[in-house]
């Protein structure tokens, strides 16, 4: 798993990061706003794109609830468009400047890292790769975090997503 682990405080996140269209992003301020979950990424692997489409189903299921979702791309502006169109994403995705800071302070190691971060700044549930078991339970604590009923994330109708994808 990943180094902060659930409990622990994220580093700050008082970076103001552009999407692909150059439009800056102020995650500090939308972690004020309420839960935060954020995904890094980079577009070449495989256990992100198996992974973004059930955080875009978050995004759609929470989003009016006060859960805010980012994707963090590893990943240049053209590369972060595709993956974005590809995928059908529809929350931001915002590009990490050169040396990485965000996945550096989070101290990733394999790609992706999901963290559902709680409005005081501590990590609420965090996940790497892509497993079935750990999807329901981001998904549950999702739900958890904005006070609602949890449902499976990944269900039966995601027949032809595996079960395991390594980071």
């Amino acid at each position: 798993m990943a180094t902060i682990d659930v409990g622990q405080r994220v580093p700050t996140l008082d970076l103001k990061l552009e999407d692909a269209e150059g439009t800056p992003h102020d995650l500090s301020a939308a972690l004020a706003r309420g839960p935060l979950l954020v995904g890094l990424y980079k577009s070449s692997c495989q256990a992100s794109k198996t992974m973004f489409p059930f955080l875009e189903r978050l995004h759609r299921r929470y989003g009016g609830d006060g859960l805010t979702v980012f994707g963090i791309s590893q990943d240049s502006a053209n590369v972060t468009r595709s993956f974005a169109r590809r995928l059908e994403l529809s929350f931001p995705i915002v590009i990490e400047p050169e040396g990485y800071p965000l996945s550096v302070a989070f101290d990733i190691t394999a790609t992706p890292t999901v963290f559902l971060i709680r409005s005081d700044g501590s990590v609420a549930f965090t996940t790497m790769g892509f497993f079935k078991g750990p999807v329901n339970e981001l998904g549950d604590a999702a739900a958890s975090a904005v006070g609602r009923q949890p449902d499976p994330l990944f269900t039966d109708e995601d027949f032809g997503v595996p079960l395991f994808v390594p980071g």
